[in-house]
């Protein structure tokens, strides 16, 4: 099977079968994204799908029967209909037949295109812990961004998601709003988070990459990026104001200037006094944040 493009998938899913199921992106339009530039958006056939199922059992061979946790690669493979993800789901369980998750990464609108029935299909072929993408809680910002949905349409969607018992991964950034609006943001975002609930919370930092219309924003003064003092500011009222004690924190990510993470109940206080700590020692000449090479 032919993939295109890069293979991405959360850090966290270090450890999981990647399974390649589209290429690119339906959106694809987010001013800081670069990853799927040029790769026009597919759904893999079946057939191309099942000669990669096919390959993995004969290199994997005994050691296929225990994988229990599969990712579906692409941006937004959730994009595709309960028909076809069912489908799907089915080859994967005849050739991996000990598979009790699929996971992949979800856009608000992927969620809303489903019926609640659909959900509960998908839930009960085992689909958990989707990826998504709420990057901020402010309308405006996620406008600016051309995310192509509010925050208002990610709790609507992430709370069908509760519903059906679909646990989600919420994917946040810090500096969307930029200069000056680093504290709104996190109360808006952890105010969010709060009400949708989600199994886990990801951070990263925003940072504008050629070739990225954000990176022209900032170069004509369009948008003009929070240091990086008020970035560690947003992260911890943002981290302070959540309060989702089982939910599992992470801002380990390479763009994060301060890596933390750990269980809301177990670890907050500490996470917030090295974010302290952090704040009154921050050296901002040696972190830059515009005009990088490289990708998400």
């Amino acid at each position: 099977m032919k993939y295109s493009g890069t293979i991405y998938s959360p850090p966290i899913e270090a450890n999981t079968f990647l399974l390649p199921i589209t290429d690119g992106c339906t959106h694809n339009s987010c001013t800081f994204c670069n990853m799927y530039q040029g790769i026009p958006f597919r759904m893999l056939s079946i057939p191309e799908v099942e000669d990669y199922l096919a390959e993995t059992k004969q290199s994997y061979g005994k050691y296929s029967e225990r994988m229990e946790r599969v990712y579906l690669v692409g941006a937004d493979p959730f994009a595709l209909s309960s028909k076809n993800l069912l489908e799907r789901i089915d080859l994967i369980k005849r050739y991996l037949p000990n598979v009790k998750t699929i996971t992949m990464y979800a856009r608000t609108d992927n969620i809303a295109s489903k019926s609640d029935e659909d959900l509960k299909a998908v839930k009960e072929a085992g689909v958990d812990d989707l990826y998504i993408g709420v990057e901020c809680g402010l309308n405006d910002v996620l406008e600016n961004l051309n995310k192509d949905y509010s925050a208002d349409e990610t709790k609507k969607q992430c709370l069908r998601l509760n519903a059906v018992g679909i646990h989600h991964c919420d994917l946040l950034m810090l500096g969307t709003a930029g200069k000056g609006r680093g504290l709104e943001c996190a109360r808006a975002s952890a105010a969010l988070e709060n009400e949708i609930k989600p199994d886990k919370i990801l951070i990263n930092t925003m940072s504008a990459f050629v070739g990225t219309q954000l990176d022209e924003d900032i170069k004509t003064g369009d948008f003009i990026p929070a240091t990086e003092k008020e970035n560690l500011e947003e992260e911890r009222e943002f981290l302070s104001q959540l309060e989702l004690p089982e939910c599992y924190f992470w801002a380990v990510h390479p763009l994060d200037s301060v890596k933390i993470e750990g269980i809301l109940k177990d670890d907050k206080s500490q996470m917030l006094d090295k974010l302290a700590w952090s704040i009154d020692h921050v050296n901002e000449s040696g972190i830059s944040r515009t005009s990088r090479v490289g990708t998400l």
